[in-house]
């Protein structure tokens, strides 16, 4: 039995006394046959008159194996991590000797290498080296990761964290750290004296926050990696912005006093702030810093973040994703892990609550989305708002949630500068191993209110009787400093005094008289300036033949799944015959391809969007033999940029939220989401909302996301018919996106052109598309070949017709354009015109008004929808309409009527509805 590797498998993996007796069993046949500590164990231990271990030799291999299994487990349910309010934790184990039936004597003959193997050489037996391990799982420092599956990361976590020297900076450090302690402190301190009940979210309690970024700077220098990217919500934000940034006091100060911060912005143009004309509150407010300090340049950014608390954290992963590749050629873009690192400062009370860390969290691992392990520190003050952890979250710790994902969780105490050092070392060197993510739960607590303003104690009167009475950091790592004959007491003051008078210098540069407060907002004028739609004569029938061809090019053992071949094959057609059309996913394909050949990559993500939900795209083809992948798309002649397609989990906010912050990084890149059907943009919401549409404004964060949302009333159901269009436009102002529901491909094709030229520019815009699901394939929506030669993006479609017959307009979009059109061609008539409005916003009013001022006749104007009346653009198109309707010119709406529910149930219902919606919308006469 010698050499087997179970003979040590007891001791390292739990419980498994049956094993240990079969290898007692080969000791008693013959002591050389298994490993020298085993002989020393059972040596140790004794045996009963039969040869057999006896019950009291049991009970101490059962206690010591149960013993080792709940320190490792357990001790975090004891450790030292709480500064003050510690909790009652029900039902935790009693980690000692006496509990577990164990001889204390007994234990000081047996090697401390039994106990775990790297320790052999640190303990003379186990007895010291359970001691040890007592101290380091229940110490200020507090670990869990034996839920861990992989055996590799588990053993170099053991080894890494049970071998690790004491905590134990030079006095140079030391000091060093005492002197930025004491400038956060101050920092709060000086605000809270002279700006009495503003709000700014005090970082004190978790101070020690930004020494922790300071001490990762410096570790990421080791490692040469140049770019963090920061996600947090409020609290401690402005220190972070003014430590870790470092934005000026004078420029914080600034904001506070409602004068121009920008006088104090530093000349070497290290620090960039960005602001949008109606601007936010400073604690949304984030900015980028290029530091040199650490010996290396790095450029750190903390990214915008609206009061939706969590919602950063996939903002944060996407930024941090596009800093990681290059996609300046064609194919897949190439990463590298060191290019960046994300962080992400979490609330304890969101941490556990908020459903999209869940959603962020899973994309950790996955190919389209990790970017090699992120860091995430749950600023954890103990409260959220008003709300205790007993009514917050069901489980004993806030980071709970990370569990399931196989991370491991540093708990450490906010009130030990030097250990926190440490979880900060842990943290990152896993993530450098492992390329996961790790998890830092900085247990602090909160001095004051949610904000400023409030009073604690009214709602949380045992918590704040505690923090009340405790000292602040400055005071409790300056005394240390003393006991430890570091500095002197005198000392110790004037470094806190120092930290005081600078915030003083800064505060008397400011005029106070000087204030900035405006009276209007004004637009920036090339906001307000619209896309133009030249022609392309660069888009030739050669260079679109040379790209139909080149997606053709399958290696020569690739086998295509016949029916799908078939399905391809017809992409040839419009190449052949002038009279075959070009149907969506060609043109799509078309466009993408032309686009990377300018030099502009494309990123596309989605549920299924490899495929596409409706079997339509196929822009990942899978050997029906082999399973095999191969992307066409990497194919294209003289391509300079790349495209990169993924099928996403099964989530909206985090993939969008992550999506949308790889292009506002990488303004360059053309990113699109696709929704599986429209509505599941639902999901997303606050994305559109508080980043999307308004973060320019805001901000001065810009962005060209694109949306792909399949819409369109087909007797679905209430869901899966509608994207929720009129959500989108309610949020349109001030030329903020594009929003499009298109009935043409070469339409399709231009527009996306039109995105990608735009990228990087003041003009830049969100792209919004109602996409179609049933027109995909559709005849009336397809173009010839000619319609993609040396065109653009048109605005409105309009039908031949004869002006001096025509009396009524009918305006409409997307799928129920496509209807009317389908019933004038069979039932034609000269008194009606039908346009199709493919750009909804910005609304092509102009246009719009000189069609109806050339058709003199005209006596009516329809706006024919297929959603609810209170849904769908009318509400948002009729003021422009009112605006541009001529005189005497009669005014109507033909749709569905109000509704709560976007759709019917039953699909023959709907049929005879949206018949009804037809007919009325092109009849004649009025008694019609």
């Amino acid at each position: 039995m010698e050499g087997k590797a179970y003979e040590e498998a007891p001791l390292r993996f739990g419980t498994n006394l049956g094993l240990l007796l079969d290898i007692h069993d080969s000791y008693l046949e013959n002591p050389d046959s298994v490993s020298e500590e085993m002989r020393t164990l059972f040596e140790s231990l004794g045996t009963s008159q039969d040869g057999g271990l006896d019950d009291n030799a049991k009970q101490n291999v059962k206690g010591m194996l149960r013993l080792l299994d709940e320190i490792r487990l357990f001790g975090h349910l004891k450790a030292d991590i709480y500064p003050v309010y510690k909790p009652d934790i029900k039902n935790a184990p009693a980690l000692d000797f006496k509990s577990h039936g164990i001889s204390e004597e007994l234990l000081k003959d047996v090697p401390a290498s039994l106990v775990s193997p790297h320790l052999g050489s640190l303990y003379e037996n186990a007895n010291e080296a359970f001691n040890h391990l007592y101290e380091v799982y229940t110490g200020p420092i507090a670990y869990e990761f034996m839920h861990i599956n992989d055996s590799k990361e588990r053993t170099w976590l053991k080894k890494t964290i049970e071998n690790q020297d004491e905590v134990n900076l030079t006095s140079e450090e030391k000091i060093e750290l005492f002197k930025l302690l004491s400038k956060v402190e101050g920092f709060e301190k000086y605000l809270h004296k002279n700006f009495v009940g503003a709000k700014r979210f005090s970082i004190e309690g978790l101070d020690t926050l930004v020494p922790m970024f300071d001490h990762l700077l410096a570790l990421m220098a080791e490692k040469e990696i140049p770019n963090l990217q920061i996600g947090m919500a409020h609290r401690g934000r402005l220190n972070v912005l003014t430590h870790v940034l470092q934005k000026p006091y004078e420029m914080m100060l600034s904001e506070f006093m409602h004068t121009d911060p920008m006088k104090f912005l530093p000349e070497d143009d290290s620090l960039t702030l960005t602001s949008g004309w109606a601007g936010d509150v400073k604690y949304h407010l984030g900015g980028s810093k290029t530091r040199t300090d650490k010996g290396i340049e790095q450029q750190i950014t903390l990214a915008n973040n609206p009061s939706h608390l969590e919602v950063v954290s996939p903002v944060i992963q996407g930024k941090t994703r596009a800093e990681q590749e290059s996609t300046d050629r064609n194919g897949f873009p190439e990463l590298d892990f060191n290019r960046s690192l994300a962080v992400m400062v979490h609330g304890d009370a969101a941490f556990a609550a908020q459903g999209v860390v869940f959603e962020t969290l899973n994309l950790g691992n996955l190919d389209g989305y990790r970017t090699g392990g992120s860091i995430h520190i749950i600023a954890n003050n103990r409260i959220g708002f008003t709300t205790e952890e007993f009514d917050a979250r069901s489980t004993d710790h806030a980071s709970a949630a990370a569990l399931s994902f196989d991370l491991p969780v540093f708990h450490v105490n906010a009130d030990k500068p030097e250990h926190v050092m440490r979880a900060m070392e842990l943290a990152f060197r896993y993530r450098q191993e492992f390329n996961k993510d790790a998890v830092i739960n900085l247990i602090g607590y909160r001095r004051f209110g949610h904000n400023e303003m409030d009073e604690p104690s009214t709602t949380n009167p045992m918590l704040y009787r505690e923090v009340k009475a405790h000292d602040t950091i400055e005071h409790i790592y300056g005394n240390q400093l003393i006991e430890e004959k570091i500095i002197s007491k005198e000392e110790k003051e004037d470094i806190i005094d120092n930290a005081f008078k600078r915030m003083r210098e800064a505060h008397d540069k400011i005029d106070k008289n000087d204030t900035v407060i405006k009276s209007s907002i004004a637009v920036p004028e090339t906001i307000q300036e619209g896309l133009s739609n030249d022609e392309e004569p660069e888009i030739t029938r050669e260079r679109l033949e040379e790209i139909n061809d080149a997606l053709f090019g399958y290696p020569e053992d690739f086998t295509v799944f016949k029916k799908l071949r078939q399905v391809l094959d017809r992409r040839k057609l419009p190449f052949e015959d002038d009279s075959a059309l070009v149907d969506w996913a060609h043109a799509e394909a078309l466009a993408f391809a032309t686009i990377t050949q300018d030099g502009t990559p494309i990123r596309l993500t989605g549920q299924d969007s490899q495929r596409g939900t409706f079997a339509h795209r196929h822009a990942v083809l899978h050997d029906s033999e082999t399973g095999e992948e191969f992307i066409p798309l990497h194919h294209v002649p003289d391509a300079k940029a790349t495209f990169d397609i993924h099928n996403s989990p099964l989530s909206e906010a985090a993939v969008v939220g992550f999506d949308y912050g790889y292009n506002v990084e990488n303004k360059e890149a053309m990113v699109i989401w696709e929704a599986q059907y429209g509505d599941f943009a639902n999901m997303a919401q606050v994305y559109f909302d508080n980043f999307m549409s308004s973060g320019n404004e805001k901000w001065g964060e810009t962005s060209g996301f694109t949306l792909f949302l399949p819409h369109g009333q087909e007797g679905q159901g209430p869901e899966h018919s509608s994207a929720r269009l009129e959500r989108f436009l309610h949020l349109c102002a001030n030329y903020n996106m594009t929003v499009a529901n298109l009935t043409s491909t070469a339409n399709y094709f231009y527009l996306l052109r039109r995105q990608a030229k735009y990228l990087n520019t003041e003009k830049m815009r969100p792209l919004v598309i109602m996409t179609p699901k049933s027109l995909l394939r559709n005849q009336m929506v397809s173009d010839p070949l000619d319609a993609f030669i040396g065109n653009h993006f048109r605005e409105i479609i309009v039908e031949e017709h004869d002006k001096s017959k025509v009396k009524k307009v009918v305006l409409a979009h997307g799928k129920m354009a496509v209807d009317l059109l389908a019933h004038h061609r069979d039932n034609p008539s000269d008194e009606v015109v039908i346009v199709r409005i493919e750009q909804l916003y910005p609304f092509p009013d102009e246009d719009i008004k000189a069609l109806l001022e050339s058709i003199e006749n005209l006596d009516e104007v329809r706006f024919v929808q297929e959603e609810p009346k209170n849904m769908g653009a009318y509400s948002s198109v009729l003021p422009k309409i009112l605006d541009i309707l001529p005189e005497n010119v009669k005014r109507s709406y033909v749709g569905r009527p109000v509704s709560s529910s976007p759709a019917e149930g039953d699909a023959e219902t709907y049929k005879r509805i949206q018949q009804n919606i037809i007919e009325n919308a092109m009849k004649v006469q009025e008694d019609e």
